[in-house]
């Protein structure tokens, strides 16, 4: 089958590549519907790359990358709004020996340089097992690091062995209302990116301020406090596919914004990317009983899995969460040599 190489000028301002990465995203895997050009031009406008399609015309993947510099080394590496979730759409019904061509591809190897970084991104992403084979037989070597274990609550799993939340959650999460409801009335309300409104990023960013988060040196990794990566979330809502992925759930006791959730809705999976409450309401485990709310209302619309990011503070696997995927950082490196000169400073040493 007759293939063909296309640059990738701007993700953002050129037509032409935002139209091939919205047409790969929208033939890729579900678990890859939201790599369009809205979510990599939101945070790297700047973005370029290299992309194959067939000769019919068909866009089959895109590689949108920006420059960093890692140590002495100016490496490409795949962009993307948030991380883990730094990787690229293939098409679904792409083939090995095409994407193996694509690697192969003196143009490729041109545009991506003889180091590139995918990364960080979940061992479970449709593009890594594939990407890593073909990059192998390809010639180039893969240097793996693993940097934690994504937490997941299987919600067909629970809800397939009776009512979930159990009878004695329920009535805990009852009673933590009511106590709640004695420092003024509970609320709740859910939105997308579609009917989000600054007052609700207003209140996500107030719960942010005043949670042990916020607290932290710089403002700790805040979601919406953090006035540039709220404005990377309110770029990606003005993407119309992404805007429909956009989920949020928050809480308020009386007029106070007391907790709230953030995260995507891909398919049947659930991405959680933040959760916090404000701690003058912890007492009464404000965070907890919202995420109960959230989970419940989500797996009542068809959401099978929670996917909860690294790190487990306790809460996630006393909800029900397992361990599930690694989350690992890929480098490519050409000629081999390199690789073997590289292995134990990109095994060994943090590298953000």
């Amino acid at each position: 089958m007759l293939v063909e190489l296309f640059l990738l000028d701007s993700v953002e301002l050129g037509a032409g590549a935002a139209l091939a990465l919205n047409a790969i995203a929208a033939a890729a895997l579900p678990a890859q519907r939201f790599l369009t050009a809205g979510w990599f031009a939101a945070a790297a406008p700047e973005s370029r790359g290299v992309g194959m399609r067939r000769s019919s015309g068909e866009p089959l993947a895109a590689i949108p990358t920006v420059a960093r510099k890692l140590g002495p080394f100016t490496v490409r590496e795949v962009s993307g709004s948030y991380w883990p979730y730094r990787s690229f759409p293939i098409a679904a019904d792409m083939t090995d020996g095409e994407l193996s061509m694509m690697m192969r591809d003196r143009r490729v190897r041109a545009a991506l340089g003889p180091l590139w970084r995918m990364g960080p991104v979940y061992g479970d992403d449709p593009t890594v097992a594939r990407l890593t084979r073909a990059a192998q037989d390809s010639g180039w070597a893969v240097l793996r690091r693993n940097l934690g274990t994504c937490f997941e609550l299987d919600l067909a799993a629970l809800r397939a062995q009776g009512p979930w939340p159990r009878s004695p959650t329920m009535r805990k999460n009852r009673w933590r209302e009511n106590r709640l409801a004695e420092l003024g009335p509970v609320a709740y309300r859910f939105r997308t990116g579609v009917d989000w409104s600054d007052e609700d990023r207003d209140a996500m960013a107030s719960v942010e301020a005043n949670s042990w988060v916020g607290g932290l040196d710089k403002g700790g990794n805040t979601k919406f406090l953090d006035a540039d990566c709220r404005r990377n979330w309110e770029r990606m809502a003005e993407d119309p596919v992404l805007a429909d992925m956009i989920r949020c759930s928050i809480m308020t006791v009386g007029e106070t914004p007391a907790a709230f959730t953030f995260g995507l809705e891909v398919g049947k999976v659930r991405y959680t990317i933040a959760n916090a409450y404000d701690e003058r309401f912890g007492r009464h485990s404000a965070g907890k009983l919202l995420l109960y709310k959230d989970f419940e209302r989500a797996a009542a619309l068809g959401i099978e899995r929670i996917s909860w990011g690294s790190g487990d503070a306790g809460y996630k696997s006393a909800m029900g969460a397992q361990p599930g995927p690694p989350i690992l950082d890929l480098l490519f490196v050409r000629p081999r040599a390199l690789a073997l000169a590289l292995r134990p400073i990109w095994t060994h040493h943090a590298v953000s």
